[in-house]
């Protein structure tokens, strides 16, 4: 061989060694990454299992709470519905009974059923937009006639805005209707004189609540409203128009309320 050749054999050797050699750190290193991504895999697999059981026993956790807070409102209601018995059996006067289940009322004198129809109660927990959240049930209870009424105003609380995703009016946006003019008249001037968007701006609002209110403390009346039949209010109870005045001339001050 000449000189020529054997560089050239000598080289293309060195090439095959180096190639060679390149080759085994190549399927080393190719090898150790197949090993990290099994490793990683892995990882993600008890990840996952662990995070599946945790939704699994937080799914059960939620039953269990949601199945307790159920218990009460029965254990709740059926002590009120006790009461509504004992009530029957030894009250002498006039009472009324709320069922927030059937959303029906029922108007009694002692075991006599004077008048019953349906009503509306509260919707319970509820959320706007910006995730605020307000529970808005009629609180089950035996209450009792603390105040009554005529010609009520609703002055709009701030969740009224609030629940709507709107900014409640500042105190130089709120318009007022003058109550220099008759009941009557304040209703036909919300309703006539007002575009939709001024009334949003009135806090003092007349007519909203019927002719009469009847006031159980805590935020809860007995008024006129929608929804009859359901559970759609803010936690009062609301009534028709012909029932709510049978009510209101029948319980005086100090009558019974039982609420289940």
């Amino acid at each position: 061989l000449n000189k020529g050749t054997t560089i050239l054999i000598s080289t293309l050797s060195t090439l095959l060694v180096f190639s060679l050699g390149v080759n085994i750190l190549i399927s080393r290193e190719t090898h150790q990454q197949h090993q990290d991504v099994l490793a990683r895999l892995d990882t993600l697999e008890l990840i996952r299992a662990q995070r599946d059981t945790l939704f699994s026993v937080n799914h059960r956790l939620i039953i269990r709470e949601d199945s307790i807070s159920l218990l009460r409102k029965q254990v709740d209601s059926l002590q009120n519905r006790i009461s509504g018995m004992e009530l029957q059996a030894s009250y002498p006067g006039y009472y009324l009974i709320i069922d927030t289940y059937q959303n029906r009322f029922h108007l009694r004198y002692g075991d006599l059923l004077v008048r019953s129809g349906y009503c509306a109660t509260g919707k319970g927990w509820t959320e706007n937009d910006g995730g605020i959240v307000w529970d808005f049930s009629t609180p089950r209870a035996l209450h009792s006639v603390i105040r009554k009424g005529e010609n009520p105003y609703w002055y709009r609380p701030s969740w009224y805005w609030l629940e709507r995703d709107i900014r409640p009016p500042r105190l130089e946006e709120v318009i007022e209707i003058p109550d220099s003019i008759s009941w009557d008249d304040q209703i036909a001037y919300y309703n006539d004189s007002l575009t939709p968007g001024e009334r949003m701006y009135v806090v003092k609002v007349p007519g909203a609540l019927g002719n009469y209110k009847i006031d159980l403390g805590g935020g809860v009346l007995l008024h006129y409203g929608i929804g009859r039949g359901w559970n759609v209010s803010h936690g009062c109870v609301r009534l028709g128009n012909a029932d709510l005045e049978v009510i209101y001339r029948a319980l005086p001050v100090g009558a019974p309320v039982v609420i289940y």
